[in-house]
């Protein structure tokens, strides 16, 4: 039978719109992947957040740096000498909430076969001369 140019052109347009019609269901399936995931960590987040309610900002303050600081160390005996390479990372933020938003950022971290991430301190505040300093001794 002979193929005519119209049936190519039907034939290609068919192909391409199930292309299309496939890319558009894996968009949809990854973007509620998307939303299921933020859903799980709004409700880690709020009860996290529950549970501290009833404290003072400056006794929540206590309570999360009591909770982080076995997760970093802060004194040079403290530190653990290897031979890996170790970025270590000085957070500071201008309110406590994008601290700890930095914070669950670099916990996401995933390369720790190429490069270690230490967290070298967790500090509200300007940058100053100190913080400096401390990045160039870690």
């Amino acid at each position: 039978t002979p193929v005519f140019p119209s049936d190519l052109c039907r034939a290609r347009e068919v192909t391409e719109w199930r292309s299309y019609e496939e890319e558009l269901q894996k968009l949809q399936e990854e973007q509620g992947a998307i939303e299921n995931k933020q859903k799980l960590h709004l409700e880690e987040y709020r009860k996290e957040r529950a549970g501290l309610e009833h404290l003072t900002w400056r006794q929540r303050k206590r309570v999360k740096y009591k909770a982080n600081r076995t997760q970093y160390a802060t004194r040079p005996s403290e530190k653990i000498q290897s031979d890996e390479p170790c970025l270590p990372i000085i957070i500071k933020g201008d309110v406590d909430g994008s601290v700890e938003t930095l914070l669950n950022i670099v916990d996401s971290y995933e390369a720790e076969q190429q490069c270690s991430a230490r967290r070298a301190a967790l500090r509200v505040g300007d940058i100053s001369e100190n913080d400096v300093n401390m990045a160039l001794k870690d």
